[in-house]
């Protein structure tokens, strides 16, 4: 279960002191200053613990990796997708200050995260596996809410307020730069603030060599090392924005948030295409543009807060619409071309009330709804050959848009016992337009089956939760939680409709090298989590702290996938369905799964001495087992045993640690995607920092013994060679690990 941390405002008795919450556990120590605490159900982190992190470059979602049960899966270089308890992507709700945000992608090279610069972030806070009804919805492994710093005003006794920061890091291992600023003016009333980021970096190289051999990887426009990960570059991500906030009344928030990132170029080593523009020629033939902007999201986020004597009312209007451009990087294979482009528009909003009924009872309603527009297209090349004559239209007018409503019930019966109960009903609904090929001599019979069909789909979701938390003392803390959750498949799941291998490998959005085809007979996920978990501490919570959780989840009509044999389509060969060793072609298909773990995460003071300092040991135990309860197979991309060790010393302002971890060889593979083998390493890290009132440096040694390692939840490579083609770069490379690296991050505001 997720680490319980109760706001002291809605649980006044609790015998557990306020910022000594026993739940709150990450590497470092979390120090809170005029901040609420986490409410309930999540593991927050903020403060010192993300500003030593920002090493890590721009990919925000490492942050979350010091959290237990959370991992992440690398796609591009700020595209990290994280995973809770097994669970991932559209899985998972995950929202930026408060907005919702969707990819636009075959492969979801633009996820939510990748949204926001890890510069900008004040807190996090995670939802795993349980995430209470007024939080979570058409998600099944929990919520991720990232935030940026909220506006603030003068008192009626200063003048104008103004404050500057800015930032720079550098990562050695692919020759990682980025730089940030931002300025912010307050009166009383007027907040206005500004803030821009940017990032890019070269390919990343591996400890030694991890490439086979053959002329598989000869094809690109130059020679490249086997211990460089080819197209793991970034180009010209910048993101800007702008906020406007008002406070015409005390208490009352009104606040406009108009933010914009346009990405050059972002290579992805288990994809087979890359985030780039292209254009034609006069005969439409295709070259890259790899100065001119492949991907442009543009947010406008319109907030209301307003604290009253019953309590808070929210309410939330947003809108998102994406331009994305992929094509192959020619490090893969020189003078070939695909061109492929998506369009999408997300409207969203939310009304919500936390009405204080009682000193003991908390009433949460609220209704929100998401309208998503989807359409992805990719251009005829030439005037002959297999991608001739006309577009290729992937999903056409797609359409996914939810309405919901929940109620959720918070008491504190007694100083020690605490419950939440939540309910949560709503609709999916889903359609795409009709969809053609390149032509009709090799696409028509599909298309016209398809198109032939009804598409419109309707899904009933119901959820609800029961959370409960038991303080018999100040030095224990017990906690239980169910829950039953429902997510709906997205369009890729369902729209997506040949089998003709170039095509279908384009849709894949796990990363596993795969050719993937959807499935018009998805019903939805419908998830029942139970979950514990004990914390023990001592009476202040400052010398030691120690809590285990364990967690099933089991999942009906979990979106899982099946090979493709010629009784679906005459394109799948039997070899399709034995093949071991090789990419195949896949259909998504509804099978029941459970997945179950535990998580063991504690801490200890070992000493503090004047003049030298206090040192502290702190770790994290992670096991997590998937199965297909229908074929016996294991689920894909699960972790496998991990424990992450640490020793932090501080003295004043500086800040010294070394951290281990170590993971177990990934054996418990998917057999039906033929995911590859790691095997276990172990990696040891080396960080110092020291802070200043208006300063922050921070040292890294990443990798610090060069250790050659092979990502366990990192997909297939296929960054070089013949993309196109599904098994013309050799299977069994999983991406690799980054070597050694020595990074910086300064950072500077007064």
């Amino acid at each position: 279960m997720t680490l319980l941390a109760f706001p002291t405002a809605v649980f006044p008795r609790s015998p557990v002191a306020p910022g000594n919450e026993p739940g709150s556990l990450a590497l470092d120590a979390v120090t809170v200053t005029g901040e609420r605490l986490a409410p309930i159900g999540a593991t927050r982190l903020d403060g010192q613990t993300l500003r030593g992190r920002r090493t890590r470059g721009n990919d925000t979602a490492r942050l979350l990796e010091d959290i237990p049960g959370v991992s992440t899966y690398g796609t591009g270089a700020i595209s990290s997708l994280p995973v809770i308890w097994g669970l991932a992507d559209d899985r998972l709700r995950t929202r930026v200050d408060g907005v919702e945000l969707e990819a636009a992608c075959p492969n979801h090279m633009n996820p939510a995260l990748s949204f926001i610069d890890p510069s900008k972030v004040l807190h996090v806070q995670v939802y795993a596996g349980i995430a209470p009804v007024s939080v979570g919805g058409d998600s099944i492994g929990g919520t991720i809410e990232v935030n940026s710093a909220p506006p603030q005003f003068a008192n009626a006794d200063e003048g104008v307020l103004y404050d500057a920061r800015m930032g720079f890091t550098f990562r050695g291992n692919g020759n990682g730069r980025a730089k940030n600023m931002g300025f912010s003016l307050a009166t009383q009333v007027l907040n206005l603030n500004f803030e821009q980021s940017f990032a890019e970096s070269d390919n990343y190289h591996a400890a030694r060599n991890f490439k086979l051999d053959g002329l598989w990887k000869s094809l690109g426009e130059r020679e490249i090392p086997d211990d460089e990960v080819a197209v793991s570059e970034l180009r010209g991500a910048v993101n800007r924005e702008l906020r406007v906030a008002l406070r015409p009344w005390q208490d009352h928030i009104i606040e406009m948030r108009v933010s914009e990132q346009s990405l050059d170029v972002q290579g992805f080593p288990n994809q087979r295409m890359d985030m780039v523009s292209s254009a034609p020629d006069e005969f439409n033939f295709f070259s890259l543009r790899p100065n001119e902007p492949a991907n442009i999201n543009n947010i406008v986020n319109l907030n209301y807060t307003g604290d009253f004597s019953w309590g808070e009312l929210t309410a939330r209007a947003s809108r998102q619409t994406q331009r994305h451009s992929m094509d192959m990087l020619q490090d893969r294979f020189f003078g070939m071309f695909m061109p492929m482009i998506s369009r999408s528009t997300t409207y969203g909003g939310e009304v919500a009330a936390s009405i204080e009924v009682s000193d003991r009872d908390i009433l949460r309603l609220g209704i929100d709804y998401q309208d998503y527009s989807y359409d992805d297209v990719w251009p005829a090349v030439g005037d002959f050959g297999a991608m001739c004559c006309e577009e290729f239209v992937n999903i056409r007018d797609g359409r996914r848009d939810r309405l919901a409503s929940y109620a959720e019930w918070e008491r504190a019966w007694n100083p020690h016992w605490l419950s939440q109960l939540g309910i949560r009903g709503g609709t999916v609904t889903s359609d795409a337009g009709p969809v053609q090929g390149y032509n009709d001599g090799l696409y028509g019979d599909e298309a016209a089956e398809f198109n032939a069909r009804d598409r419109h789909r309707i899904d009933q979701h119901l959820d609800a939760t029961a959370l409960l938390r038991f303080t018999p003392t100040t030095r224990q803390t017990y906690d239980a939680g169910l829950a039953r959750k429902t997510r709906s498949p997205n369009l890729l799941e369902r729209y997506t409709w040949t089998y003709e291998s170039m095509a279908s490998s384009m849709n894949n959005f796990v990363g596993d090298g795969n050719a993937y085809v959807g499935n018009l007979d998805l019903k939805p996920e419908i998830a029942y989590t139970a979950s514990a978990s004990g914390a023990w501490h001592d009476s202040h919570a400052t010398t030691w702290n120690l809590r285990i959780t364990g967690h099933v989840t089991h999942v009906r009509d979990f979106i899982d996938a099946e090979r493709c044999t010629p009784e679906l389509s005459i394109r799948c060969p039997e070899a399709n369905v034995t093949t071991d060793n090789e990419f195949v072609q896949l259909r998504y298909v509804n099978q029941d799964a459970r997945l179950y773990g535990i998580d063991v995460s504690g801490s200890r003071l070992l000493g503090n001495i004047d003049g030298v300092g206090s040192f502290t040991a702190n770790g994290i135990l992670s096991y997590l087992r998937g199965q297909n309860l229908e074929t016996g197979d294991n689920l894909f991309q699960i972790m496998p045993l991990n424990l992450r060790l640490g020793l932090t010393h501080r003295l004043a302002g500086w800040t010294m640690a070394v951290d281990g971890q170590l993971v177990a060889a990934k054996e418990n593979i998917s057999r039906v995607r033929n995911e590859i083998v790691t095997p276990g390493f172990g990696l040891l890290h080396l960080r110092a920092g020291y802070e200043w009132k208006n300063a922050r440096v921070d040292l890294e040694l990443e990798n610090a013994l060069n250790t050659f390692y092979r990502l366990p939840l990192g997909g297939a490579y296929v960054g070089q060679g013949n993309s196109m083609a599904l098994n013309a770069i050799p299977w069994g490379m999983a991406v690799p690990g980054r070597a050694r690296s020595f990074n910086v991050a300064v950072n500077i505001s007064y």
